[in-house]
């Protein structure tokens, strides 16, 4: 699945950053696709019909189960114009206006209906239409959504009315201090007295992915990677800057129809002989560096995080240093380790603890969160673990692989890891380079996979060698 979009024919020029095309000066082939060719990103005529299956699909198979496993007979989703609540697109939201609910009631064996009110009518070219059983208008009358929605309930009369409030996730923390007033006073004090946190029910409905999810996530990881490698194939050394770098990401995903994650802010790290530079700053990148990308790209409501890094090459280097290939093969190895304790079931904690476990053994020093670790200040080898969910966002609903840190993840570090889910396998190590006087790399290693059975699936190829660019422009080398 992971290259159904970059079957592509290529322009064979030799004045142009393309595959295959040999030098005259003998130099390796550049292994860069011209920027100038588009991704295969659907129309959006397409897109929104992939949306509306997936949709249509969650709230009918995956919310049933949802709202039986944690007891909730009413799942109330409530948003207004300009304040949308996490769940707004899973659920097929488009326009709010005054208010928007989105109402599921349980009725047992004949399945879970679905309720949409709003004050503007949807057309039929957006979701409510075609994934809910009954569409209510009220436009901008003096009563509003009050009078329908209480209607709604009463006649219902659920036991437990889940709600979007939650200490722990962001995602299922939606409904503001003026809705839950507003909702408390439309219902009335007996099933206001009825709310219940509905976070469980909402990490569930995220987590369950089906295999169109899958397909669409895949696609997301195939142009991320893509992405990537083309921002390296632009670097000139002594010319690009890290910002030049992260601007021309910036467009150029704007150009193929994506947009950045939340991550685009950390796009470009240069690291000069042990030295990490300033997040995308004005030093140009000169030969002998490694760059690292750390960012993703969003489509669909999804959203991917990973990393890819680059070793930029000296004047007569064909490959990088010893050091720094062994250092990255280290890198690989540990991330065997880490995927081996990947195991569908085990807390997010438990898997941390496994890890560092067995880095310990190997002589590492561990260190928690923190951007830099201790590797600054400190030549020994260190590791820091800090996996976590992705999908529909770059740090997303499901468990962490972090320490037990509750005020950092709340809960998400006690939450099991889930068979189908996407994850971010992501750690860092400080290794000790002898050219850099002692000094060590911080190699940095995040890829985005799918949690099988016994370990996770990686959704592309990972990273295996460094990406090598030339002393005068260009990609010399690519995994």
């Amino acid at each position: 699945m992971y290259n159904k979009y970059l079957n592509i024919t290529f322009i064979v020029s030799c004045t142009t950053l393309v595959l295959g095309c040999a030098p005259d000066n003998g130099e390796p082939a550049i292994e860069s696709a011209p920027v100038s060719e588009d991704y295969g990103v659907p129309d959006m005529r397409t897109q929104m019909e992939i949306k509306r299956t997936i949709v249509q699909r969650k709230l009918s198979e995956v919310l049933p189960v949802a709202m039986r496993t944690h007891s909730i007979d009413m799942w109330i989703v409530i948003d207004r114009e300009n304040n949308e609540d996490p769940l707004h697109d899973e659920v097929g939201g488009r326009y709010s206006g005054v208010r928007g609910a989105y109402i599921f009631f349980d009725r047992g064996e004949e399945g879970v209906e679905k309720i949409f009110v709003g004050s503007h009518e949807e057309p039929s070219t957006a979701i409510p239409p075609h994934a809910y059983d009954t569409l209510t208008y009220y436009g901008y009358s003096r009563e509003g959504l009050t009078p329908i929605i209480r209607d709604i309930v009463h006649e219902r009369q659920p036991q437990t009315i889940g709600i979007n409030q939650s200490s722990t996730l962001p995602e299922a923390d939606g409904l503001t201090a003026g809705l839950r007033d507003f909702l408390e006073e439309a219902l009335g004090p007996e099933y206001a007295d009825r709310f219940v946190s509905a976070e469980l029910l909402v990490r569930d409905f995220r987590l369950a992915k089906l295999p169109e999810e899958t397909e669409v996530f895949t696609d997301l990881v195939v142009w991320t990677d893509r992405w990537m490698k083309e921002g390296f194939a632009m670097v000139e050394p002594g010319q690009t800057t890290a910002a030049d770098l992260f601007w021309w990401m910036e467009q150029r995903s704007r150009e193929v129809r994506l947009e950045t994650g939340a991550s685009g802010s950390n796009v470009a790290r240069i690291v000069r002989e042990g030295e990490q530079l300033p997040l995308a700053s004005d030093h140009p990148v000169e030969p002998g560096d490694i760059i690292g990308i750390d960012s993703g790209l969003r489509y669909l409501g999804y959203e991917t995080d990973f990393k890819r890094t680059a070793y930029v090459l000296r004047p007569g280097e064909t490959e990088p240093p010893a050091s720094i290939q062994d250092a990255w093969q280290t890198t690989l190895a540990m991330a065997d380790v880490y995927i081996e304790e990947m195991v569908p079931g085990r807390l997010g904690h438990e898997v941390w603890a496994a890890i560092v476990d067995q880095a310990q053994e190997r002589g590492y020093q561990v260190v928690g969160p923190d951007a830099g670790g201790v590797a600054a200040t400190d030549t020994r080898l260190e590791i820091g673990v800090y996996g976590h969910s992705v999908g529909n966002n770059s740090h997303d609903i499901g468990a962490r692989v972090a320490e037990d840190l509750p005020f950092a993840y709340g809960e998400r570090v006690r939450f099991p890891l889930v068979e189908g889910e996407f994850v971010a396998v992501e750690f860092h190590l400080s290794t000790p380079i002898p050219e850099w006087d002692g000094r060590t790399w911080y190699s940095r290693f995040e890829e985005n996979a799918r949690q099988g059975a016994q370990t996770v699936e990686w959704l592309i190829p990972r990273q295996e060698a460094l990406i090598l660019i030339r002393t005068t422009g260009g990609l010399a080398s690519g995994p």
